[in-house]
């Protein structure tokens, strides 16, 4: 791990398991937009069995970041590893070589993603988005599938919603079968963009038990998130993002007790 890297990941405030090699390792990420510097060197580390929470401003660089964890968008410097594979990329004579689609796709099969819009196929039922990637991509029986498939449902609250199709549900149904759609690739990784920014009060509680669920049950998560008193409940750790930059990263209790950093204090005080 890089100087640059044990600074930014913090003495003392890594999560779970720290003594295996970390699920998620960033190291110098940077990433333009043509001119436009979005992520400017993020280094951070997230291990196995991990909560990690990502908060900040409207353009401070959370989902793309989160983005480029799935390789949905490309970073041009820096290293960014997931289960000790750099996403996205091959390293040559310590150049980065894009990797063929082909590699990039048997990359996201470990990662799950959940957006801010659901993404639900339209034309099919909520049992059918489930079991339709596993089938497909992991080639499994469709027998096995839809059994795995109905139990995922089960879990995330629509054991009566097999048949229905999406546009039949609410927001929050939607969003939850999104979560179990992405489950059903037995991934090594969930990342949530955002996932209650299109839901109302109501549902948004909703999505929100399913993922403290996930939590609780051991699974690695990335979560960007304006939820902030949800992010202190389900976190082992949470960062704040500025300006394409980690200002802080650290436990719940020491990152809300951080009076000495005005920078995170203003942003707090603007959503409380």
């Amino acid at each position: 791990m890089t100087e640059n890297l044990q600074k930014q990941h913090g003495k003392g405030t890594s999560g779970p398991e720290t003594g295996l090699t970390p699920l998620v390792l960033a190291d110098g990420v940077r990433k333009w937009f043509g001119h436009l510097e979005v992520l400017k060197g993020i280094s951070l580390s997230v291990s196995h069995g991990e909560v990690l929470s990502i908060v900040g401003r409207s353009g401070s660089g959370k989902s793309t970041f989160l983005r480029c964890i799935n390789n949905l968008e490309t970073y041009q410097d820096g290293r960014l590893y997931v289960a000790e594979n750099l996403i996205g990329y091959r390293e040559v004579n310590g150049k980065l070589r894009a990797l063929p689609t082909r590699a990039i796709v048997q990359q996201r099969r470990h990662i799950g993603m959940v957006f801010q819009q659901f993404n639900l196929f339209w034309h099919m039922t909520v049992l059918e988005n489930v079991i339709e990637g596993p089938i497909r991509v992991l080639n499994e029986p469709r027998e096995t599938a839809v059994e795995r498939g109905r139990e995922l449902l089960i879990k995330v609250g629509l054991g009566d919603k097999f048949d229905s199709y999406p546009m039949k549900l609410s927001g929050g149904q939607q969003q939850r079968a999104a979560i179990a759609r992405a489950l059903a690739m037995q991934p090594k990784l969930m990342l949530f963009d955002e996932p209650t920014s299109a839901l109302d009060p109501e549902t948004t509680g909703e999505v929100l038990a399913v993922i403290a669920d996930l939590a609780q049950s051991g699974m690695t998560m990335v979560i960007v998130t304006h939820e902030m008193s949800f992010a202190q409940r389900v976190s082992d750790r949470i960062a704040f993002m500025e300006e394409g930059l980690v200002n802080t990263i650290a436990t719940p209790d020491a990152f809300f007790g951080q009076s000495d950093n005005k920078s995170l204090q203003r942003f707090l005080a603007t959503i409380h």
